[in-house]
C-alpha cells in the first residue's frame, strides 16, 4: 500500500479513535508485526508475517477504544463474515481472523498498489484501460452482490490498482447482508457512507440501501475515470465518450427503477459496446498514444518478476519507488548449476518512454549469455557482456549492480557500474559495513579488468541491495539499525520509505528498488 494513500472520510455511525496506538505489538494472533500501515478511524491496520510461510499479510485490528463497543464488535465480526464469504480476484482476500489480547483481529491480503483516486489524480489513462479498470470493479460487486453482500463505501480510495494492474476492492467496514437490510425497514438508521459516492436512498433513508446503490457508486467513479478528474458530486456526462453516456445516465439515475438493478446488466452493456466498436468512435484523437504507452509501462514491469524467488538459504524483501512516467528498474534473479544467486539491477541511462525497449535488449543479452555458460564465472560473464552491449547497434550504456552469492564458499562478490554501494552486517555487529567499487557504466571501454568487491557471507548476515547512489549511504546505515530485527519484507520496506522521506529525494525521477537479503542457511 503506498504511503500516500488518500482517503475520503466516511460517516461512520460512531465517533473514530484518532488517538494513535501506543505501542506496536508484536504479535497479533499467530501473526508476527513488522510495522504500522494505517490509523484509521475505528480499527488500525499493521503488516504482518505467516512465521510457517513467511506470507505477508495485511492484519486489521479493532481499536482499543472499541473492543468494549458491543455494536462496533458485531460490525467487525460482520466484515469478518463478509470477507470469508467471497472468493474472487478483485476482491481482498481473507486468510484468518480470532482474539487477540487487544481485541479483535482479521488477517486479510497484502496489496501492493496504490488506490485508484490516485489514478484519477495522477495519471491520464486510455479508455481502453478506463474500461478493463470499470469491468474489474464490476465484475467484484457482481460476485458481492451473488452473495448478498452490498459493499455500501464504494469510492476510489476502496479500491486499489496492485502493481501487475489488478484491482481489487477492500474496506467492507459498513457492508450489509440484504437479508439483514429488509429486517431494518422501518427503522430510523444514521447515514453512513462517502457523501460523493451515495446514491440519492442512501443518503435519505439507509434503510433502502440495495444493490443498486452500489452501482451508483460505480456510475460515478466510472464517470471521473473517464473524464479524468474527480466529480466532487458534480456530473457533466457531455464530458464522457458519447457511447458511453447512456450507460453511465442508467446507473446514475436518481430514480432506482430506471437504474441498473445489479452489476450483471452494467457489465452486458458496457461489454456490449468494446464489441460493437463504439469504442474505437468514441476514442479522442491522443487515446491509442496512451494505449501504446501503457503497453509499454506493463512490458517493461513485466521484464522484472513481480516477487523474489523462494531459495531455501535465502530470505528476500523487495521494495520498489515507480517515478511517474519513466518505466521501472529492470531486476532479476538467477541461479546457476553450482548453486551460486546471482540478483542484478540495471537501467538505462537515457530514461524515457523507451527504457523498457533498451531493459529487454539487456535482459535478453544477459539470459543468453548465462544459458551458454558451462561453469559460471563471473569476471568472464561480465567482460563478456560488456563487449556484447558494446557491440549492440541500439548503442545504450548502463548503471548497473551485480551482487554475486556463493553459499558453498561462504562468499560475495559485488561489482557496480555506475550503481551505489551495498550494505552488510554481520551477526554480532550493530553499524553496517559499505562495500562499493567504481565502474564505469556497463558498455563502456574498459582499458583492463572490472574492479569487483569480495567479502565474506555468512549464516546470519544482511545485505542491503538497491539502485540508489551512493548519496543515500549515511540514510540506509542509520535506517538499517533502526529496523535491522524487521524482516526482510519489513526492512525493505522501512528502508524504502526512509529515503523517500528525504529533501534530496523529493526531485526523483528515475524508478529505484531495494533488496533486503538475510541468509539463513
Amino acid at each position: 500500500m503506498s504511503d500516500t494513500f488518500y482517503k475520503q472520510p466516511t460517516l461512520t455511525d460512531v465517533n473514530p479513535d484518532d488517538e494513535p496506538p501506543s505501542a506496536i505489538p508484536r504479535h497479533i494472533g499467530p501473526y508476527r508485526i513488522e510495522s504500522l500501515l494505517n490509523k484509521g478511524g475505528m480499527s488500525i491496520l499493521y503488516m504482518g508475517i505467516q512465521p510457517e510461510t513467511r506470507q505477508i499479510l495485511a492484519i486489521k485490528v479493532l481499536s482499543p477504544t472499541f473492543v468494549t463497543h458491543p455494536e462496533m464488535v458485531a460490525q467487525f465480526l460482520k466484515e469478518t463474515k463478509i470477507i470469508g464469504m467471497t472468493n474472487h480476484p478483485n476482491i481482498v482476500k481473507l486468510y484468518g481472523e480470532g482474539q487477540w489480547e487487544g481485541g479483535l483481529y482479521i488477517a486479510m491480503e497484502f496489496i501492493r498498489g496504490v488506490s485508484l483516486r490516485q489514478f484519477i489524480e495522477q495519471q491520464s489513462l486510455s479508455l481502453k484501460r478506463c474500461i478493463d479498470i470499470i469491468l474489474q470493479v464490476a465484475y467484484a460487486l457482481c460476485h458481492l452482490h451473488s452473495h448478498g453482500v452490498i459493499h455500501g463505501d464504494l469510492k476510489p480510495e476502496n479500491i486499489l490498482i496492485t502493481e501487475d494492474g489488478v484491482v481489487k476492492v477492500i474496506d467492507f467496514g459498513i457492508a450489509r447482508l440484504h437479508e439483514e437490510i429488509k429486517k431494518d425497514k422501518g427503522k430510523t438508521l444514521r447515514i453512513v457512507g462517502t457523501p460523493t459516492y451515495m446514491s440519492p436512498e442512501q443518503k435519505e433513508d439507509p434503510s433502502k440501501i440495495s444493490f443498486a446503490s452500489d452501482i451508483y457508486a460505480l456510475g460515478i467513479i466510472a464517470y471521473e475515470l473517464l473524464s479524468g478528474k474527480l466529480s466532487f458530486g458534480v456530473i457533466h456526462l457531455s464530458q464522457i465518450p458519447k457511447g458511453l453516456r447512456q450507460i453511465l445516465e442508467k446507473a446514475l439515475a436518481i430514480s432506482i427503477k430506471e437504474r441498473y438493478p445489479d452489476a450483471i446488466k452494467f457489465i452486458s452493456d458496457l461489454s456490449e459496446y468494446l464489441k460493437s466498436g463504439g469504442m474505437e468512435k468514441d476514442r479522442p484523437g491522443t487515446d491509442q498514444l496512451k494505449e501504446i504507452l501503457e503497453t509499454i509501462q506493463k512490458a517493461g514491469g513485466a521484464l522484472s518478476p513481480s516477487t523474489p524467488p523462494t531459495w531455501p538459504s535465502l530470505e528476500i524483501g523487495i521494495a520498489k519507488y515507480k517515478a511517474p512516467a519513466q518505466g521501472s528498474n529492470y531486476y532479476d534473479f538467477f541461479k546457476t548449476r553450482d548453486n551460486t544467486s546471482i540478483l542484478l539491477i540495471a537501467q538505462p541511462l537515457q530514461i524515457g518512454l523507451e527504457t523498457p525497449i533498451y531493459s529487454a535488449n539487456l535482459r535478453g543479452m544477459i539470459r543468453a549469455l548465462l544459458a551458454t555458460q558451462e561453469n559460471f564465472s563471473f569476471p568472464l560473464f561480465i567482460s563478456t557482456l560488456n563487449r556484447i552491449v558494446q557491440e549492440d547497434p541500439l548503442s545504450q550504456k548502463f548503471a548497473a549492480a551485480f551482487l554475486i552469492l556463493s553459499p558453498h564458499r561462504d562468499e560475495l562478490s559485488f561489482l557496480s557500474c555506475g550503481l551505489g554501494n551495498i550494505l552488510h552486517v554481520s551477526p554480532g555487529h550493530i553499524t553496517p559495513r559499505k562495500l562499493g567499487n567504481q565502474n564505469p557504466p556497463l558498455g563502456s571501454p574498459l582499458r583492463g579488468d572490472f574492479e569487483m568487491t569480495i567479502d565474506n557471507w555468512n549464516i546470519g548476515d544482511v545485505l542491503i541491495f538497491h539502485s540508489f547512489d551512493s548519496s543515500v549511504d549515511l540514510i540506509l546505515q542509520e535506517a538499517l539499525k533502526e529496523n535491522f530485527f524487521l524482516s526482510p519484507q519489513g526492512q525493505a520496506d522501512a528502508l524504502l520509505k526512509k529515503v523517500a522521506a528525504q529533501p534530496i529525494f523529493a526531485q526523483e525521477k528515475k524508478p529505484q528498488v531495494l533488496f533486503s537479503l538475510h541468509r539463513i542457511g
